[in-house]
Protein backbone atom coordinates (compact mmCIF):
# COMPACT_ATOMS: atom_id res chain seq x y z
CA UNK A 1 0.00 0.00 0.00
CA UNK A 2 1.12 3.54 -0.83
CA UNK A 3 1.82 5.66 2.48
CA UNK A 4 2.29 9.60 2.08
CA UNK A 5 3.10 11.40 5.35
CA UNK A 6 3.50 15.24 5.63
CA UNK A 7 6.52 15.47 8.12
CA UNK A 8 6.05 17.94 10.94
CA UNK A 9 8.77 20.78 10.60
CA UNK A 10 11.38 19.34 12.77
CA UNK A 11 11.05 15.96 11.13
CA UNK A 12 11.44 17.56 8.10
CA UNK A 13 14.36 19.46 9.30
CA UNK A 14 16.25 16.10 10.34
CA UNK A 15 15.60 14.75 7.04
CA UNK A 16 17.14 17.82 5.40
CA UNK A 17 20.42 17.72 7.71
CA UNK A 18 20.43 14.12 6.86
CA UNK A 19 20.36 14.86 3.02
CA UNK A 20 22.72 17.54 3.47
CA UNK A 21 25.38 15.24 5.10
CA UNK A 22 24.60 11.95 2.56
CA UNK A 23 25.11 14.33 -0.50
CA UNK A 24 21.72 13.34 -1.94
CA UNK A 25 20.78 13.17 -5.45
CA UNK A 26 17.55 15.42 -6.32
CA UNK A 27 15.38 14.52 -9.00
CA UNK A 28 14.06 17.75 -10.24
CA UNK A 29 10.75 18.91 -12.13
CA UNK A 30 10.07 22.32 -13.07
CA UNK A 31 6.75 23.30 -13.52
CA UNK A 32 7.20 26.10 -15.78
CA UNK A 33 8.92 23.46 -18.46
CA UNK A 34 6.27 20.18 -18.01
CA UNK A 35 7.34 18.84 -20.91
CA UNK A 36 10.74 17.90 -20.04
CA UNK A 37 12.20 15.17 -18.14
CA UNK A 38 13.26 15.93 -14.27
CA UNK A 39 16.94 16.60 -14.04
CA UNK A 40 19.42 15.33 -11.03
CA UNK A 41 20.78 17.65 -9.11
CA UNK A 42 23.47 17.14 -6.72
CA UNK A 43 22.59 18.51 -2.94
CA UNK A 44 25.99 19.84 -1.77
CA UNK A 45 25.27 22.03 1.06
CA UNK A 46 23.61 25.09 2.47
CA UNK A 47 23.66 28.75 2.55
CA UNK A 48 21.52 30.31 5.36
CA UNK A 49 17.87 29.79 4.05
CA UNK A 50 18.82 28.37 1.15
CA UNK A 51 20.15 24.94 -0.53
CA UNK A 52 23.15 24.27 -2.99
CA UNK A 53 22.18 22.19 -5.37
CA UNK A 54 25.27 21.20 -8.19
CA UNK A 55 23.84 20.16 -11.68
CA UNK A 56 25.87 18.24 -13.69
CA UNK A 57 23.47 18.07 -16.64
CA UNK A 58 21.24 19.64 -18.00
CA UNK A 59 18.60 19.09 -20.76
CA UNK A 60 18.84 21.20 -23.80
CA UNK A 61 16.05 23.00 -24.66
CA UNK A 62 16.08 24.11 -20.82
CA UNK A 63 17.71 27.55 -20.75
CA UNK A 64 18.98 27.48 -17.31
CA UNK A 65 18.48 31.41 -16.50
CA UNK A 66 15.23 30.49 -17.22
CA UNK A 67 15.01 28.81 -14.06
CA UNK A 68 14.91 31.70 -11.67
CA UNK A 69 11.70 32.30 -9.60
CA UNK A 70 10.33 28.68 -10.94
CA UNK A 71 8.63 26.59 -9.23
CA UNK A 72 10.29 23.12 -8.58
CA UNK A 73 8.62 19.29 -7.61
CA UNK A 74 11.83 17.77 -6.38
CA UNK A 75 12.06 13.41 -5.35
CA UNK A 76 14.97 11.99 -3.38
CA UNK A 77 15.68 8.25 -1.88
CA UNK A 78 17.32 8.65 1.43
CA UNK A 79 18.35 5.32 3.27
CA UNK A 80 15.77 3.31 1.20
CA UNK A 81 12.92 5.85 1.89
CA UNK A 82 11.23 8.40 -1.40
CA UNK A 83 10.47 11.88 -0.09
CA UNK A 84 9.06 14.33 -2.45
CA UNK A 85 8.59 18.68 -1.87
CA UNK A 86 8.04 21.68 -3.79
CA UNK A 87 10.68 24.44 -3.72
CA UNK A 88 11.30 27.32 -5.79
CA UNK A 89 14.92 28.58 -7.39
CA UNK A 90 16.00 31.72 -5.70
CA UNK A 91 19.07 32.20 -7.68
CA UNK A 92 21.65 30.99 -10.56
CA UNK A 93 25.43 30.56 -10.28
CA UNK A 94 27.56 29.41 -13.41
CA UNK A 95 30.95 29.80 -13.39
CA UNK A 96 33.20 28.03 -16.35
CA UNK A 97 31.03 24.64 -16.71
CA UNK A 98 29.73 24.88 -13.07
CA UNK A 99 25.88 25.50 -12.79
CA UNK A 100 24.66 25.79 -9.31
CA UNK A 101 20.72 26.31 -8.66
CA UNK A 102 20.08 27.77 -5.09
CA UNK A 103 16.69 26.32 -3.34
CA UNK A 104 14.79 28.29 -0.65
CA UNK A 105 14.22 26.07 2.30
CA UNK A 106 11.22 23.77 1.86
CA UNK A 107 7.80 24.20 4.76
CA UNK A 108 7.16 21.07 3.93
CA UNK A 109 8.30 17.59 3.16
CA UNK A 110 6.36 14.27 2.48
CA UNK A 111 7.40 10.88 2.34
CA UNK A 112 6.05 7.81 0.69
CA UNK A 113 6.74 4.36 0.56
CA UNK A 114 5.26 0.93 0.48
CA UNK A 115 5.20 -0.18 3.88
CA UNK A 116 2.65 -3.08 5.64
CA UNK A 117 0.73 -1.53 8.16
CA UNK A 118 3.23 -2.85 11.36
CA UNK A 119 6.23 -1.36 9.65
CA UNK A 120 4.98 1.95 8.78
CA UNK A 121 6.30 4.77 7.18
CA UNK A 122 5.83 6.70 10.38
CA UNK A 123 9.12 5.39 11.63
CA UNK A 124 10.50 8.35 9.61
CA UNK A 125 12.68 11.16 11.50
CA UNK A 126 10.96 10.01 14.69
CA UNK A 127 13.41 10.29 17.40
CA UNK A 128 12.73 8.23 20.85
CA UNK A 129 13.94 8.87 24.02
CA UNK A 130 14.68 5.63 26.73
CA UNK A 131 15.16 6.11 30.12
CA UNK A 132 16.94 3.38 32.44
CA UNK A 133 16.99 2.53 36.32
CA UNK A 134 19.02 5.15 37.96
CA UNK A 135 20.24 6.91 34.40
CA UNK A 136 19.40 10.61 35.38
CA UNK A 137 19.03 11.57 31.56
CA UNK A 138 17.34 9.90 28.47
CA UNK A 139 19.61 8.04 26.01
CA UNK A 140 18.09 8.95 22.64
CA UNK A 141 18.28 6.97 19.24
CA UNK A 142 15.54 6.97 16.28
CA UNK A 143 12.72 4.78 15.79
CA UNK A 144 13.21 1.73 13.87
CA UNK A 145 9.59 -0.01 13.46
CA UNK A 146 6.21 0.48 15.43
CA UNK A 147 2.86 -1.43 16.27
CA UNK A 148 0.34 -1.35 18.42
CA UNK A 149 2.15 -3.67 20.77
CA UNK A 150 5.87 -2.61 20.75
CA UNK A 151 8.52 -0.78 19.27
CA UNK A 152 12.00 -0.97 18.67
CA UNK A 153 14.69 1.44 18.09
CA UNK A 154 18.55 2.21 17.12
CA UNK A 155 20.96 3.79 19.75
CA UNK A 156 24.16 5.49 18.57
CA UNK A 157 27.26 3.37 20.00
CA UNK A 158 27.31 0.26 22.19
CA UNK A 159 28.02 1.55 25.36
CA UNK A 160 24.51 0.73 26.74
CA UNK A 161 24.63 -3.22 25.77
CA UNK A 162 26.42 -4.16 28.87
CA UNK A 163 23.96 -2.12 30.83
CA UNK A 164 20.73 -3.71 29.21
CA UNK A 165 19.46 -7.43 30.44
CA UNK A 166 16.04 -8.42 28.33
CA UNK A 167 13.21 -8.53 31.19
CA UNK A 168 14.28 -4.93 32.12
CA UNK A 169 11.61 -2.82 32.16
CA UNK A 170 12.43 0.82 30.37
CA UNK A 171 10.12 4.51 29.72
CA UNK A 172 9.92 5.54 26.15
CA UNK A 173 8.74 8.33 24.52
CA UNK A 174 8.85 8.78 21.30
CA UNK A 175 7.36 10.63 17.94
CA UNK A 176 5.87 9.26 14.88
CA UNK A 177 6.30 11.05 11.30
CA UNK A 178 3.43 13.80 10.90
CA UNK A 179 2.25 13.74 14.19
CA UNK A 180 2.99 16.73 16.96
CA UNK A 181 2.60 14.53 19.85
CA UNK A 182 4.43 12.49 21.74
CA UNK A 183 4.15 9.20 23.06
CA UNK A 184 5.19 8.02 26.62
CA UNK A 185 4.79 4.17 27.20
CA UNK A 186 6.19 2.15 29.75
CA UNK A 187 8.13 -1.36 27.86
CA UNK A 188 9.80 -4.34 28.81
CA UNK A 189 12.96 -5.57 26.58
CA UNK A 190 12.37 -8.42 24.38
CA UNK A 191 15.52 -8.06 22.61
CA UNK A 192 18.78 -6.59 21.40
CA UNK A 193 21.51 -6.55 18.95
CA UNK A 194 24.55 -4.57 17.66
CA UNK A 195 23.89 -3.58 14.20
CA UNK A 196 26.93 -5.57 11.83
CA UNK A 197 29.33 -2.92 11.63
CA UNK A 198 28.88 -2.68 15.58
CA UNK A 199 28.49 1.24 15.27
CA UNK A 200 24.44 1.26 16.96
CA UNK A 201 22.57 -1.06 19.40
CA UNK A 202 19.30 -2.23 18.09
CA UNK A 203 16.44 -2.57 20.76
CA UNK A 204 13.24 -4.35 20.92
CA UNK A 205 10.49 -3.12 23.17
CA UNK A 206 7.00 -4.79 23.65
CA UNK A 207 4.40 -2.37 26.01
CA UNK A 208 3.86 -2.91 29.10
CA UNK A 209 0.70 -0.71 30.21
CA UNK A 210 -1.15 -1.91 33.01
CA UNK A 211 -4.66 -1.76 33.52
CA UNK A 212 -5.08 0.33 36.44
CA UNK A 213 -3.19 3.26 34.83
CA UNK A 214 -5.19 5.73 33.09
CA UNK A 215 -2.02 7.58 31.81
CA UNK A 216 -1.03 4.68 30.18
CA UNK A 217 -4.00 3.13 29.22
CA UNK A 218 -4.79 6.76 27.27
CA UNK A 219 -1.18 6.77 25.44
CA UNK A 220 -1.83 3.43 24.19
CA UNK A 221 -5.06 4.56 23.12
CA UNK A 222 -3.49 7.45 20.86
CA UNK A 223 -0.88 5.64 19.68
CA UNK A 224 -3.10 2.45 18.04
CA UNK A 225 -5.51 5.80 16.40
CA UNK A 226 -2.46 7.52 15.03
CA UNK A 227 -1.01 4.06 13.22
CA UNK A 228 -5.05 3.47 12.66
CA UNK A 229 -5.08 6.73 10.86
CA UNK A 230 -2.03 6.10 8.55
CA UNK A 231 -3.31 2.54 7.51
CA UNK A 232 -6.72 4.56 6.60
CA UNK A 233 -5.36 7.15 5.09
CA UNK A 234 -3.02 4.55 3.25
CA UNK A 235 -5.87 2.54 2.21
CA UNK A 236 -8.02 5.83 1.04
CA UNK A 237 -5.15 6.24 -1.42
CA UNK A 238 -4.99 2.82 -2.90
CA UNK A 239 -8.10 1.58 -2.48
CA UNK A 240 -6.50 -1.71 -1.18
CA UNK A 241 -4.47 -3.19 2.01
Amino acid sequence: MQLAIDLTPRQAARVLEQALRARVELEIEPRCFPEDKPFIGLLSGREGELLDVAIPRLHPRVAIRALIGAFCEIQMTLSGELYNFTTCVFDIHEKDDARRLLFTIPEFIQVRNRRQFERTDATVASQVRLWLKGQPAPSVGLLANVSADGLACTLPGTGLDKDLVLGDELQVAFELAGFDEQFALPTILHNKDLTKDKSQLVLGMQFNVQAENPNEQDALARLRAALYELMTNSTDMDGTL
